[in-house]
Parts: structure tokens; sequence; C-alpha cells
């Protein structure tokens, strides 16, 4: 009773959320050997032929009778070559479709910055990998118009090749309008939520980025409204969809209020993350992308794809370092 005491007089310092998580991650280990392990589909061959082989660092261990490979409970999920809990696992998803700082998860789940960096990092590669896997469709009435943010070195020196001396929090560009000291993201909204979010350049998008971004994300008989920029005309060749310059409509219908909305949550988010380094620009990208349609069911969703055995993509630490960054 003494010990059970002095646990409680400690756990009145930690949150709800942080109680929570700690209860999840002594239920996991208490029971972990007590219940049989639901039998997962084999992430290799999709055989359902599968029967339990043992441990494996402590989490049970399968052997698919089809193609003779085995795996754990861990393998092709988000959570692969990781030491976290899946409760660690699953707030951390919550904190970055949220858009939680990055230091408030670490103290939120105790946890270095390092994990908590590379934890964010794989969900947004597996972010990325399930929007490749069902690509958006624009539909109905679409916005298209671009917006700017300030280019970021975060978590490095600049390179010799940056003629500027380093910005601190808050700073403004040096140059008058748009230079290349702004990434340009092109941005695509339909009025019933669905978006599009890409970085492309440091100037205002060519005809080849509309195309690069926008190809196959719009449907037949959409009609487009932009702000007259030319690029956006090739879209015509891609879909058979109309184009309408809205620059000197005055009716209320024909208007950009919808995206340029969407510009306002990706700076907002821009500003509070007080930047985002440039390579990482388009994972961020997708993250708005799912911030500003989220909702509940998509949420379990997301996270049913990252931690279902067999359903995400194997991404480790080096691939957080070099896979597909933004080169811009």
């Amino acid at each position: 009773m003494k010990d059970i005491k002095k646990a409680i007089d400690i756990l009145r310092d930690f949150s709800k959320e942080e109680i929570l998580i700690i209860f999840n991650t002594i239920m996991e280990s208490v029971h972990s050997d007590k219940k049989k392990t639901e039998l997962y589909d084999c992430p290799y061959c999709s055989g359902k032929k599968v029967i339990r082989y043992g441990k494996k660092h402590g989490k049970q261990r399968f052997l698919c009778k089809e193609c003779h490979k085995t795996y754990i409970t861990t393998t092709n999920t988000v959570m692969a070559m990781s030491h976290q809990s899946k409760a660690i696992w699953d707030a951390m998803i919550d904190d970055t479709i949220n858009g939680n700082a990055l230091s408030y998860s670490e103290e939120r789940l105790k946890i270095s910055h390092q994990v908590a960096f590379n934890m964010r990092h794989k969900i947004l590669l597996e972010l990325e990998s399930i929007t490749s896997a069902n690509p958006m469709m624009l539909e109905d009435v679409s916005e298209l118009d671009e917006t700017f943010v300030l280019e970021c070195y975060k978590g490095k020196q600049l390179p010799d090749s940056v003629e500027r001396p380093a910005r601190k929090h808050g700073a403004k560009a040096q140059k008058r309008g748009i230079s290349n000291e702004y990434v340009c993201i092109c941005t695509g909204a339909q009025r019933k939520s669905k978006v599009i979010i890409k970085a492309v350049n440091r100037a205002k998008p060519s005809t080849e980025e509309v195309a690069k971004v926008f190809k196959d994300h719009i449907a037949d008989g959409t009609l487009l409204l932009t702000d007259g920029l030319r690029s956006y005309s090739i879209l015509e060749t891609l879909a058979d969809c109309s184009i309408k310059n809205v620059e000197n409509e005055k009716t209320s219908f024909y208007n950009l209020n919808t995206v340029n909305n969407l510009h306002s949550v990706i700076k907002k988010q821009y500003e509070f993350y007080r930047g985002v380094a440039t390579k990482y620009i388009n994972r961020y990208c997708t993250l708005f992308e799912y911030m500003y349609r989220k909702t509940d069911i998509s949420i379990r969703a997301i996270k049913d794809g990252m931690l279902r055995p067999g359903s995400a993509i194997r991404y480790s630490i080096s691939d957080v370092k070099r896979y597909g960054l933004t080169i811009i």
C-alpha cells in the first residue's frame, strides 16, 4: 500500500493525458503475455496461413506458411525499428495532425528532441505515402493560387552559397517584394474542403511547374478560378476543365476566398513552427493538407493505416534525413 501511495503522489504532477499514456503503456506490458496477439495477414505476400512463432524482442513473432517469412507486430508499420510503445506513437500522430510543436510533444510524452523529430518525420513520410496512393482530385468549383513563405535553414548553418546573414525568429526578408528569399507554394482548394499544396520554386510558378503539381488532380468538368496567372492555362490541355480569371469580377460567386483562407492557415502554422526547414517543406505541405480537412474519422483511418502491421511503408531514420527532400 505504501508503494501505491507513493506512485499516486508522483502521478499528481502529471496531466490527464500523460497519466493516460502511462496507464496504456503499463496495460500493454501487463497483458502482453496473458492474451493471444491477433493474427495479422502476412505483410510480405498478404498470405492468411499464419501461425504464432515465438517472441522477438518481447513482441509476438509470426510465420507465414505461404512465403515462409517471419515478422512481428510492428513489421511494416510506422513503429518499425522504434523503441517507443504504441501508445506513444498514437499520441505523436495526434500531436502531428493537430499541429502541435515538437517541444510540446517532448514534454508531454517525456521523450528526447531527436526521438520526437524522428517520429514526427516518419509520420510525415507516411502521410506522403498515403497521399500518393490516394491522390486528391479537385472537382466542381476549385480555386488556384500561390503563396510565399521565407526560405529557412532551420537546424543547420547557412551554406556558403547564401549571400545573407542568418535571420532571427520573426525577421523579415532583406529584399522587397518576391525574391529568391521566398519559397513559392502552389495551392488548389475545392469549395468542399479538398486541397492540394505543393512547394515548387522561388518565383511565380511556370507552366511546367503548374502541370507537375496539378496533373491528374483536376477532374473533368471542373471550373477553375484563378487570379489571371498565365501559367494556369496549361491545365485546360491536361483536363476537360474551364478556367475563369476572377481578378476583375464584381460578383460574389467568382472569388478566391477559400484558397486565401487556406493561405492564412499555412502561414499561421508556418509562423507557429517558427519556420520549417526548406528541404522538408513538402513534407509539411502534405501535413497542412491533412490539418486543413481533418476529421475524427480521417484521424482514426490514418492511425489504423500507420499502426496496423503490413499497412505502412517501412521508413528508417536514414530515410528521414535523405528521402524526398525538396531542393529549391
